[in-house]
């Protein structure tokens, strides 16, 4: 409860702030209408199939940020003024009931994250972090990819994520194994020279087990990160947990299946290894 009620006073503050930057002659209201604007002359272009035209438009909208601020209401507006509008729409779908919009507007959100996906838009990582932790929130897979991409390995980043992965009926299966693959991939690219980078792997270590989602994904990850686990009894007794969970692809069956004959077969001793707080 705690948790949520910051979080919530953090989207307040954000949101106030974003107002602040557009400017006090703007309501919160217009600053709305402004940044829907742009995003529905993105999804009529689309909708009205304006053959070359319509492409060109929306080819356009998606390269830079000066043609897409280009689009919708301008008057009045600077396109500093619009970017903040904008910054302040993606703030508010942390807090919103994002599933009781209509389908044109859960469209204007998916259209809002495709162009911050487009436009490189890293500021508003705190936007799709909240989104992605909003139990009202809609395409969440989306906001959660962004987050990640736009976070650096952090002490943050892992409790996002650890959120995420550990809430197995609050996440679906499709937004979980987005979180691991996308964690899993910056922390392949880290050095990992630091307890930044340990505790990650601990993180993930730890809740291996949760579900066979992202089991492959944690596996590769811990063989080229974590000293000796290709050949340990750690490894060997995850393989054989992920075995035993049910309904799980024929692929997923096969690739444990070979990790394990791998381990079994070996000929060598199989060492416990302790990984992170405690060893288990």
């Amino acid at each position: 409860m705690k948790v949520m009620k910051n979080r919530m006073c953090h989207g307040l503050m954000l949101s106030f702030l974003l107002l602040a930057s557009v400017g006090y002659a703007h309501t919160e209201s217009e600053t709305n209408a402004v940044a829907r604007s742009m995003l529905e002359f993105i999804l009529l272009s689309v909708n009205d199939n304006l053959d070359d035209v319509g492409d060109d438009v929306e080819h356009e909208a998606i390269a830079t940020w000066p043609s897409f601020l280009a689009l919708g209401e301008s008057e009045g507006w600077t396109p500093p003024e619009k970017k903040a509008a904008f910054a302040w729409y993606l703030s508010m779908l942390g807090t919103n009931d994002c599933t009781s919009l209509s389908a044109t507007d859960q469209e204007l959100v998916r259209i809002a994250l495709s162009k911050c996906e487009e436009l490189n838009y890293a500021e508003a990582a705190p936007s799709y972090k909240a989104l992605a932790l909003n139990p009202k929130g809609i395409h969440r897979y989306r906001a959660i990819g962004l987050a990640l991409k736009h976070s650096p390995v952090s002490g943050a980043t892992t409790e996002f994520v650890e959120t995420i992965i550990t809430n197995v009926s609050g996440y679906s299966s499709g937004e979980r194994i987005g979180c691991y693959w996308e964690y899993a991939k910056k922390l392949r690219q880290d050095p990992c020279t630091n307890g930044v980078c340990a505790s990650a792997l601990s993180m993930f270590y730890n809740h291996r087990k949760v579900s066979g989602t992202g089991a492959v994904t944690l596996d590769r990850l811990f063989s080229d990160k974590i000293a000796g686990y290709t050949n340990s009894s750690n490894r060997l007794d995850t393989a054989l947990s992920m075995l035993m969970v049910t309904n799980m692809r024929p692929q997923f069956v096969e690739y444990f299946v070979g990790v394990t004959n791998q381990l079994l077969s070996s000929g060598q001793p199989l060492p416990w290894i302790n990984v992170g707080v405690g060893g288990n």
